[in-house]
């Protein structure tokens, strides 16, 4: 026997209501394969012509993009040549890196052939050793004294420099390399602009961690991004220039040229000649200090390529005021005596001499402008006595 079961009291009543429901479904509805042809034949193929004319729009395109790409490549690799890596271009601003440009010009007013004795250091022999009391002192000729000293400069910044211009050196016969304790300290030296802008890719390889490693590779192969916060400044300097043409301007018109080497600092305001301003130099030059690293191995490099390269080597540390070598004393005498211990061992092992000269006999109310920093009375009894001392036969 079938049973039934149902909510409603008329099963055969919904049984053919259900039956009219679905009649009528299958009368309104087409089936889905006949939907389908109705639709195909309903949508003509595009013929051959209108294939073509797609296809060369597709092809029309790719071929936009890819000279519009193209273009900016060229245009990318134009300013990476002429701008970005073209120390000239920052020459027109004052700056770690503008002072390239200033070398690179008062060089270009040498003879290349006279030049016997080359400088290399920071600001403090920048400042001290001026080639023409030297010459004067030496009894040589102008040009014979070339100073290629930087502000701010570093170990690896003086051998960078000099293999800068080692082959526009054919005379050379002695280099004096100025040397100070910050010179190899490499807590920071990725962080350096000069480094930057000088840095091969094995150089950035000796400093990378996980904190740079993309700053450092990006910049490398990108001069343009690794230079912004220099070139950023130019272009508001240029923007001062035009927006407020009664002021001074803070761009220069033309690069500056200075015979034997770049131009000296001659002033700083008194507040920069007291123990509490040695303290906080002290504390730029040393806290943190790291001695192993780029800079360090840089200024062995130097040494050593001189020396091998039949160039006489004189190292020497020259003098600072009381003060600050009692503010370096003070707290950082144990990094002091490390940093002492490298240059010499430098010095006996390539052949060199290194000599820590005394700031007896100097004022340091009217021979230095600051704590480090000789004034131009303080330049003229270091550069003679330097004559006087390695220069003189």
């Amino acid at each position: 026997m079938t049973s039934y079961t149902s909510n409603s009291d008329h099963p055969v009543e919904e049984l053919e209501h259900a039956a009219t429901v679905l009649g009528s479904q299958e009368e309104s509805e087409p089936s889905i394969g006949g939907d389908i042809r109705e639709s195909v034949r309903e949508q003509p193929l595009p013929s051959r012509t209108e294939r073509s004319a797609e296809g060369s729009r597709q092809r029309a395109r790719r071929r936009y993009i890819g000279l519009g790409l193209a273009a900016l490549l060229s245009i990318l690799i134009l300013l990476e040549t002429l701008v970005f890596r073209n120390t000239d271009f920052y020459g027109y601003s004052p700056g770690f890196i503008g002072q390239l440009a200033e070398l690179k010009a008062s060089y270009a007013q040498e003879e290349p052939a006279q030049i016997k004795v080359a400088i290399f250091g920071d600001s403090m022999s920048l400042d001290a050793l001026r080639p023409e009391i030297m010459e004067d002192e030496a009894g040589w000729p102008r040009g014979t004294v070339f100073n290629f000293s930087l502000s701010g400069g570093s170990a690896f910044d003086m051998y960078k420099t000099y293999k800068s211009y080692e082959s526009r050196l054919p005379a050379m016969e002695h280099a004096i390399i100025v040397v100070n304790e910050h010179q190899i300290n490499n807590a920071e030296a990725a962080k350096d602009i000069k480094f930057k802008f000088y840095a091969n890719l094995n150089d950035r390889l000796q400093v990378i961690n996980r904190d740079n490693y993309g700053e450092l590779l990006l910049g490398w192969a990108w001069k343009g991004y690794e230079m912004r916060e220099v070139w950023k400044m130019m272009l508001d300097k240029y923007r001062h220039d035009r927006e407020h043409p009664d002021e001074p301007k803070q761009l220069r018109d033309e690069i500056p040229a200075y015979p034997g080497g770049i131009k000296p600092l001659t002033w700083s305001p008194r507040t920069d000649k007291t123990y509490e301003y040695a303290e906080e130099v002290a504390a730029r030059w040393f806290d943190p200090y790291v001695t192993e690293g780029v800079r360090t191995e840089a200024l062995g490099k130097l040494i050593r390529e001189l020396t091998e390269s039949g160039v006489q080597v004189t190292i020497l540390q020259i003098p600072r005021t009381p003060f600050f070598e009692q503010a370096v004393s003070a707290k950082y005498e144990d990094k002091r005596q490390e940093y002492l211990a490298i240059v010499q061992g430098y010095a006996d092992e390539y052949g060199a001499a290194f000599t820590v000269m005394s700031n007896e006999g100097l004022d340091p109310e009217t021979d230095f402008r600051d704590t480090n920093h000789v004034s131009p009375d303080g330049a003229e009894k270091v550069s003679r006595d330097i004559a006087r001392r390695w220069l003189v036969p």
